[in-house]
């Protein structure tokens, strides 16, 4: 009965929410969250603190907020003995008043996780604990800005003033793009994370935002971290998830291809004078807002002018642009998805070297979110036409070793002192220059490429149909 019940509590805690609304304005970091935005955001609520003994229960204000390009974080914390001396990058700034967030940006797979970790003299400390992480026991994230209260001292003795001090920080969302199901996130996207404060000389803090119930005796607990949904409506214009209407974007295609094409291409291609509407970029105008404005207003500064089609015509050309960058898990894909399933797993041998959420081999890349990453035309493709080069870190290579044993995978990572190599066997091997007595690389994808040759017409579309819906917003 006590086991059921601590269960049930863990379970509660696990489903604590937050939500992160879009940043309502420019955000400076400074160490001083005095812009409208953060005096707008919502708290996440009172630190819990889980192995407490004794001292006074010192609270920390944390607050998260978003925009296209980065996740905001920033903590206040209360504190009349501030203390921090270590100025070594990855150095360990647990001893000091610092202040933590984990972040695991695919809420099925929570032990894939990134730590942040500063002290109060702007020391910061960086891992990963990702699958696909291969390097050291420190990582170096893409961008990061961040500072604190007291940035760039050479330490920060306890002192009568201390009252409380502040870090706040910019991580990229590029760092998290190949966890997440989108970056930047969409409307209703969630991820799991926790919040934490440590370290000092005196009263030392060791608290979190979601609670960590015993026996678990570390902050590295990623099944209590808490949920966060992203949200724009704090912002007036978050990127909601919008599933192309068929009609209305081949009626679309049409009038853009009569009006547009004077500076855009020809179905939404690049122009001599315009960008292309569906290639692979970050587009500054994304929702149906803002595409709407700048077909009918124009775009100030730019070469972009107005338009006096009637609003239903542009309602449709936006249509039009949504399905081109629609990916497969946006779009009505026909077929039999359990079906699909069996044969992905079965005759197709798909799963031999794919996995999708924890189910089947590593030797090709894992197909989990592959709907939300890739169009629905190139899922097909993959599927019937030989890549012409090999995607890094999945490129085959048949190596001899001077021992006479010979290892065939693909290469994940080669320089001139060792290669390292993923066997068919699944097993990862380190392999040094001097072991090695002959090297192949192969010029073809292992992938192949005959699956409408060998499964029927029902079989390939149902296995399409599978893998159209292979998006973490589906599960």
């Amino acid at each position: 009965m006590r086991c059921a019940a601590l269960l049930l509590s863990f379970a509660a805690v696990a489903a604590a929410q937050y939500r992160i609304e879009r940043a309502t304005s420019k955000i400076n970091i400074d160490g001083k969250l005095d812009e409208p935005a953060w005096r707008a955001a919502a708290p996440a609520g009172d630190f819990h603190f889980n192995w407490f003994v004794s001292g006074d229960k010192e609270q920390t204000e944390a607050k998260l907020l978003w925009d296209d390009d980065n996740l905001y974080v920033s903590w206040r914390a209360a504190d009349r003995h501030i203390s921090a001396y270590e100025l070594k990058r990855h150095g360990p700034v647990s001893k000091d008043d610092c202040v933590e967030i984990f972040i695991a940006p695919n809420p099925a797979k929570v032990t894939n996780y990134y730590t942040f970790e500063i002290n109060a003299i702007g020391t910061m400390l960086n891992r990963n604990r990702s699958y696909w992480y291969t390097g050291g026991a420190t990582w170096e994230p893409e961008g990061m800005v961040y500072r604190a209260t007291f940035h760039g001292q050479d330490k920060k003795d306890e002192s009568p003033g201390d009252r409380d001090w502040i870090v706040e920080a910019a991580i990229p969302l590029r760092n998290f793009s190949h966890d997440a199901a989108h970056t930047p996130p969409r409307e209703g996207d969630e991820w799991r994370l926790n919040l934490q404060r440590l370290g000092g000389k005196t009263n030392a803090q060791a608290s979190s935002w979601s609670p960590i119930l015993p026996p678990a005796k570390s902050f590295h607990t990623p099944a209590a971290f808490g949920a966060v949904v992203f949200t724009g409506a704090g912002g007036g214009g978050g990127r909601a998830r919008v599933r192309p209407d068929p009609d209305a974007a081949r009626a679309g295609r049409e009038i853009y291809n009569r009006f547009c094409t004077m500076c855009h291409g020809l179905d939404g291609a690049n122009g001599d004078r315009a960008p292309a509407l569906g290639a692979q970029r970050r587009y500054l105008r994304s929702t149906a807002g803002d595409l709407f404005d700048a077909i009918k207003n124009g775009i100030r500064g730019t070469n972009m002018p107005g338009s006096p089609m009637p609003d239903a015509d542009i309602n449709k050309i936006i249509a039009f642009i949504y399905s081109l960058r629609a990916t497969a898990a946006d779009v009505e894909v026909p077929g039999d998805v359990a079906r699909g399933e069996s044969v992905f797993h079965g005759k197709g041998q798909c799963a031999s070297c794919h996995m999708i959420r924890g189910r089947g081999g590593i030797l090709g890349p894992d197909l989990t979110n592959i709907a939300a990453e890739r169009k629905l035309e190139d899922l097909k493709l993959a599927l019937t036409v030989a890549q012409p080069v090999p995607p890094r870190g999945y490129a085959p290579v048949e190596v001899l070793l001077k021992s006479g044993a010979r290892i065939e995978g693909v290469a994940k990572n080669e320089n001139n002192y060792s290669l390292q190599v993923l066997g068919r066997d699944e097993k990862l091997h380190l392999i040094t220059r001097g072991e090695i007595a002959g090297l192949k690389h192969g010029t073809r994808s292992l992938m192949p490429v005959d699956a409408a040759e060998r499964l029927s017409k029902d079989e390939f579309q149902d296995v399409v149909a599978f893998l159209a819906r292979q998006a973490r917003r589906f599960w």
